[in-house]
């Protein structure tokens, strides 16, 4: 598992500092503009995505035919990608608190309303989000995932309405679209884990 996240790493090290680079210059310069805690939905969410990308570059740099041959189980290269997703994520959740708590604290007032949902908001979005586009990069084309990849944020927005709608305290309708992306995440990987194997994937 180690060898197969340090190889994720070495695919996208030079793509991830640019982006953690961007991210900062981008995200504290939009934060002016609107609250500084959307900085964490962000991050966490391009940072999540970054996972779909070395997916595509194993199938199409040949490594599944090469990984086929390894002395490694399918479900240790799905579960390999799934943790790899989590890391980002989280790292991505993290970089975004620290952010918008730096940027917060520049502005004359500082922001911290909302905080909360914020972090749900991202949270939710980056384990609905993933628990469709990772089983679907494994067994869907570059281009229709990447369709995937676009309907999922439109649709987790309609659940967080219907959430509000239905529970009207926004702190705590937001907690239960996070409670419910992360029993989403945990089932979409234990069906991946047992199910994608047993296709043929080469």
């Amino acid at each position: 598992m180690k060898g197969l996240l340090r190889k994720d790493y070495y695919l996208i090290r030079s793509v991830l500092y640019i982006m953690l680079l961007v991210l900062a210059i981008v995200g504290i310069s939009m934060s002016y503009l609107t609250s500084p805690w959307v900085l964490t939905i962000i991050s966490t969410v391009v940072l999540g995505m970054i996972t779909t990308t070395t997916i595509n570059i194993d199938r199409s740099s040949g490594w599944r035919k090469v990984s086929a041959v390894l002395p490694v189980s399918k479900q240790t290269l799905i579960d390999s990608k799934y943790l790899l997703y989590l890391l980002l994520s989280g790292t991505g959740l993290l970089l975004g608190i620290l952010l918008g708590a730096g940027a917060s604290l520049l502005k004359t007032r500082p922001d911290d309303e909302g905080v909360l949902i914020y972090i749900c908001i991202s949270i939710a979005l980056a384990m609905l989000s993933g628990s469709l586009t990772l089983p679907c990069g494994f067994l869907l084309g570059e281009d229709k995932n990447a369709l995937v990849t676009i309907l999922v944020y439109p649709l987790t927005a309609a659940v967080f309405i219907a959430a509000v709608l239905i529970i009207p305290n926004q702190e705590i309708a937001c907690i239960a679209v996070s409670a419910v992306g992360i029993l989403l995440f945990i089932l979409s990987w234990i069906i991946a884990r047992r199910w994608i194997p047993s296709r043929d994937l080469v």
